[in-house]
């Protein structure tokens, strides 16, 4: 039996879930449940999808066996807080972006003078 396919049958049964179930869900039939819990059938890999968008089965831990079995969501709190911080980043970096243009800006026009100079003193 392969690491998936012991897996696979844990997630399922950390879910309450018969192999009926599971495959009534998943559009298929109980027998291939079972061949793929025993290792007979490879699990594929649109099953491991429909399993991550119906369960939020975890990819990592399916495939390498670390972290959790379902993946968190993330609030819309976080998502919130988040975007408030990428936007008050923004705004201070369009002011750092403003001083230094004027800072350029100053900059090149004290060049201008200095070359004007030059150009007198060599004339």
């Amino acid at each position: 039996m392969t690491q998936e396919a012991k897996r696979f049958k844990d997630f399922r049964k950390s879910l309450g879930l018969t192999q009926y179930q599971i495959a009534d869900d998943l559009g298929v039939k109980q027998d291939f449940i079972s061949r793929y819990e025993r290792g007979t059938y490879t699990i594929p890999l649109d099953i491991v999808k429909q399993l991550y968008f119906k369960y939020k089965l975890s990819y990592i831990w399916f495939f390498h066996g670390y972290g959790k079995k379902i993946v968190d969501e993330i609030p819309r709190a976080t998502i919130a807080t988040d975007l408030k911080e990428v936007l008050l980043e923004n705004n201070i970096l369009k002011e750092k972006i403003k001083v230094l243009e004027d800072r350029f800006e100053r900059l090149d026009v004290s060049i201008d003078k200095r070359i004007a100079k030059l150009e007198r003193l060599q004339s």
